[in-house]
């Protein structure tokens, strides 16, 4: 997510703001270290999966590791996105999710994808759903109220919604609208990206896979971008969008 119109004490001198999230509650590369360890591992036998299984069961973060292949395989508008790290709220700590509350976004749920559907099936169901119905979502926050139950340096573990319930502080509509366009599209793969240090102080990203993010982020961009022969874009207001 993109917000643009920001103003305040920024990390970067434009005025965005951007909201990472993912589909698991917990960061398997929860820490520099392990980062560099499954990297090695996927870089070693991406190409072999039950391999890559095996050498991940040899692990005492098996379970951790194999989280994302366990997330339902549905409509992505009915599905929850976290942050999986830990951020700043102001004086506080917190991470933030993003919880469907549409009607029709809930009752997607129950849709899950079948071998038949085809590999463009998510695809094809977002750009459906985006014609005919708007979109809404609850922005939740869990505050960090005990470190070491809730540890912020490292992102595997998931903070216990029972003890540290969701907090609403927003919500997000997205209008009805054709949500798929191609130059739009190229534009984002070519031009721009997200990163969690694109926004306000306030907000600060905070433990070891942020601080990771910090280098990493800038460096893949630039790298895509010199291979593609492209230019990075710091798009500032939603008009310096195609389409």
């Amino acid at each position: 997510m993109k917000l643009f119109g920001v103003e305040g004490d920024m990390y970067e001198n434009y005025p965005t703001h951007d909201i990472e999230f993912n589909s698991t509650p917990a960061l398997d590369l929860a820490t520099a270290k392990v980062t560099r360890e499954i990297i090695d591992l996927r870089i070693k036998y991406g190409h072999d999966q039950e391999e890559l299984r095996k050498q991940l069961e040899k692990r005492n973060d098996t379970e951790l590791q194999t989280a994302r292949d366990k997330v339902r395989n549905t409509h992505l508008e009915s599905t929850r996105q976290y942050s999986q790290t830990a951020y700043r709220f102001g004086d506080y700590v917190m991470k933030y999710c993003l919880v469907p509350s549409g009607e029709t976004q809930r009752k997607l749920y129950d849709e899950t994808v079948r071998p038949e559907d085809g590999s463009d099936i998510l695809h094809r169901w977002l750009q459906n759903f985006h014609a005919s119905h708007d979109a809404e979502y609850l922005f939740q926050v869990q505050l960090c109220e005990n470190l070491e139950d809730q540890p912020v340096e490292y992102a595997g573990k998931v903070w216990d919604p029972e003890k540290y319930p969701w907090q609403t502080v927003a919500t997000v509509k997205i209008p009805k609208q054709e949500s798929f366009d191609f130059e739009r599209k190229t534009f984002w793969e070519d031009h721009m990206r997200v990163d969690p240090w694109h926004g306000l102080k306030s907000y600060q990203p905070l433990g070891g896979p942020n601080r990771l993010r910090r280098v990493v982020y800038p460096a893949s961009s630039a790298l895509r971008r010199k291979m593609n022969g492209r230019k990075e874009m710091h798009v500032t207001k939603l008009d310096d969008i195609p389409n």
